[in-house]
Parts: structure tokens; sequence; C-alpha cells
């Protein structure tokens, strides 16, 4: 379909007696959703610019854009075809929804990385986008859009220059996926059966117990330097997943704050607040997702560790409390991530129920062959850079037993020195350092998993 702007389908409005009615809710309607369709694409066009580097905040962003946009388009098609209010000509609604389509065509699935996150968010049933693609497919289709002619030629529309129906030459099918995607479909199925089986049976190998659990004196110590949506890290030698998940913390949950400070933020009584209050009444206020799902633990239970570490964004719990602890009800009921894939947004992991929550941050991420994913550790390396909006909170060591038992309190120059990144470094150096460090063992787990896959071909 070859249009000008959408502008012109308000000058298409002109040849219909209602339109001359400034109230009129045909024209006002139609009016709102090309408002949307221009907002949300120029969005678009700002996300398609830098879509290498697009963060879990824009990925939220872009979600939240196209459920906007796919409400307002079902609002219009409502108001259009009611038949009490007898918009005219009907032809008009099918040509706004193969329009509105076509440019989600153009501007997102044409996109490698844009189709990509609109793929692995769509299908979750919160967003209200599931049949979105059934009818991209049926409005953007040659059958589609040649009836749509027929019918606008039969009418004897004129429409405004420029304004012309045509055949679709779509820059992606979703019938037909890119040969890309199907490589990466292909090959992260085989990843994720692997990781699933794995990950369950390496959560259920340990040989002991944590040296800080039940640890009255840490408990104590730690739970005085809380704060709400603290972020909480955990390392477990005494368990195989351990060793099965890069860097130093295998996992991070968020620390949802005390009854009495929520209350005071007048976060308690909130409606999205609700699915919480029963678990941080019952003194479980750490909210975390593992392979099991969603989850809550008391602090007391989470401490069967042997190290536990705490950071903090700066004034996150003052300045948007409110929209964070909102965007982490809108994570309930997502599964785990066992592809570990950032821009999946419908599976998350630990550290993506932190990011696709806490509005618009920069963490460092970790780039794999046909992925880029967050790790407990990228959270905690964005506290070495002063300038940063993270900070460290506290990191606990425990001590063995035959040592004496108990913990060591580390200070941020030895918290520092578990990522190997000196503290002045800017985060974007902060990131290159990481990626130069990681790059021998990323290339050699991918040449080990790629020999394993496809060695006896």
């Amino acid at each position: 379909m070859k249009t000008t702007t959408l502008a012109l389908f308000l000058v298409l409005l002109g040849f219909n007696s209602y339109s001359a009615h400034a109230g009129d809710v045909c024209a006002e309607t139609l009016s709102a959703h090309i408002n949307e369709i221009d907002n949300s694409e120029d969005y678009f066009k700002t996300l398609a610019s830098h879509s290498d580097q697009i963060t879990p905040y824009e990925i939220v962003q872009m979600q939240k854009t196209m459920t906007a946009r796919y409400k307002s388009l079902k609002n219009f098609l409502n108001v259009y075809n009611d038949e009490k209010l007898n918009c005219t000509p009907k032809v008009l609604a099918t040509a706004v929804e193969i329009y509105d389509y076509s440019k989600v065509g153009k501007s997102i699935f044409a996109n490698t990385v844009l189709r990509r996150v609109f793929m692995g968010f769509y299908k979750y049933p919160l967003y209200e986008l599931m049949d979105y693609i059934d009818n991209y497919k049926k409005f953007t289709s040659n059958e589609m859009i040649e009836q749509t002619n027929a019918e606008i030629d039969a009418s004897h529309i004129e429409l405004p220059a420029g304004v012309v129906f045509h055949p679709s030459d779509k820059d992606y099918d979703p019938n037909l996926y890119a040969l890309s995607d199907l490589a990466i479909k292909g090959t992260t199925n085989v990843v994720v059966g692997v990781a699933k089986l794995w990950g369950f049976i390496s959560d259920h190998v340990n040989w002991r117990q944590g040296r800080i659990r039940d640890n009255q004196e840490a408990i104590k110590v730690i739970r005085e330097k809380l704060k709400p949506l603290d972020m909480v890290f955990e390392k477990r030698e005494f368990k195989l997943s351990n060793y099965t998940i890069p860097g130093h913390f295998g996992h991070v949950g968020i620390w949802l704050g005390t009854k009495e400070e929520l209350v005071t933020m007048g976060i308690w009584d909130k409606e999205y607040f609700a699915p919480f209050r029963p678990f941080v009444e019952a003194g479980k206020n750490i909210v975390e997702i593992r392979k099991e799902g969603l989850g809550f633990q008391s602090i007391d239970t989470f401490i069967n560790l042997d190290e536990i570490a705490v950071a903090r964004i700066k004034n996150i719990a003052e300045d948007r409390a409110d929209s964070v602890y909102e965007g982490l009800s809108e994570q309930i009921g997502k599964r785990y991530d066992f592809k570990f894939d950032i821009r999946t947004a419908d599976k998350i992991t630990c550290a993506e129920l932190i990011a696709f929550s806490y509005g618009d941050i920069k963490w460092p991420q970790t780039k794999t062959l046909f992925q880029v994913s967050l790790r407990p550790d990228d959270l905690a390396v964005l506290t070495l850079d002063k300038s940063s909006p993270a900070e460290f909170v506290l990191y606990f060591k425990g001590i063995k037993a035959k040592d004496g038992g108990g913990f060591e309190s580390k200070d941020f120059q030895q918290w520092s020195k578990l990522f190997k990144v000196k503290e002045h470094l800017s985060p974007e150096e902060v990131k290159l350092a990481q990626e130069k460090k990681e790059k021998q063992d990323r290339e050699r787990e991918e040449r080990n998993e790629f020999q394993k896959m496809y060695g006896g071909a």
C-alpha cells in the first residue's frame, strides 16, 4: 500500500456529509487514532536508529506504545462499525487498518532487532497483543488490499492525490521468518531445552549449607541497611548451579521494603501492589524469579548463602517508587527465560526482573553470538562508577567453619575487585572492559556449543 501522510486520511473525510460537524465522534475517533499512529511511528524511528543498543527501558516503552496503538485501532474500528453512529464510508475503516499494519511492517518488522523484540513480547496476555500477528497477516495480504481497492472504486470515492492502495511488497512476513530468525530459533530451542534440564538438575545438587546461614548478626546489620527496592545479590558455592552462571554472583532479588515503609511511601494501598501485600505481611520481603517462576522469600531464608551483597539505585524509592512497583507488578506471571535473552520480554531472568521495572537505566549488558544477556554481575558493575545511578551498600563474605565461621564485611575496594574493573571508569569504559575480559571465555563457550550441536553433522 502506498500512501503519503496519515493526515490525508482526514482529507478523505471531506467527501462525507458527517465530517463537516466538528464534534462528530467518527471524525474525532479517527483523528485520535491518526495522532496515535504518528506519535508511535516517531518513537519507532528513534528506536530503529539505535536498535542494536536498545535498552530494557526502551523495550518496555515499545511494548506500551504498541499496546496503546492497538487499543486505539480497536476503539476506532468499534466506533466506525457502530450502526447507530453510521460512520461512512465504511471502507475507510478497512483502509485505515491496512495502513496501520503496513506502517508497523515497515517500522518494526523490517528491522531485525525490533522485529525480534516484538515477537518476544506480543504473546504475553497482559499486553493485549496476542491476536496482533493474525490480524497483521490478514490486513496486509494482497487479497485484502485488492478487495479494498475494489470497494473504493465501487463507492466512487475520490482519494487524495498520492493515496493509492497497492498489493503489498512486504519487507517481512511473520509466516516466513528471515533466515537469521530461523537459525536463531532453531539454535536457541536446543539451548533452552538443555538449559531447562541442566538448570533444574544443578539447582538440586548441593553439598552443604551456606556459611552465613542463620547468622543473626549478619541479618541484623543487613536489615538495618536495607531500603525499599534495594538489589540483593547472592553467591552459593555449595550449589552446582553456582558454576553454570558466568560472573561472580549467581542471583539477584529485590527488597520490597517493610509494610511500615510502604505505607509511608503511599504504595501499600495501590491496586497494583495488591499481589505483593500477603507476602510482605508474612515477612517475605524479597521478590525474585528463579527457574520455578516468581517467588518471595524472607531475608532469614534468603541468607542461606556464602556471600551476600546489597546495591542501590540512588533515590529510587524517593523519586520513582510508584512507577517501579507498578513495573514489578507487570512482571507477575512471566516465566523464567532459559534463553537469557533480554530482548524477549515475555520471559525474564532475575536480573531482567529489575531491568524491566526500574526505569530508564543503561545497564551494562553481555553480548553473545545470537543475543544480549543481563547477568547479576552486570547490575553490580554499575556501582563501580561513582557518577552512575547505582551505589554500593554492603558486601558480606562467609568464613569457613574450619577458620572459625561467621562472616566478614568487605568494603567498596574489595567489592570492586570482584569484577576486575577500575572504579574510576565511565559506564561506557566499564562496558568495554567487561567485554574485553569476557571475550575469550565467550568465544570458547560458543565454539564448544557449536561443536556439541553440529559435531556429528
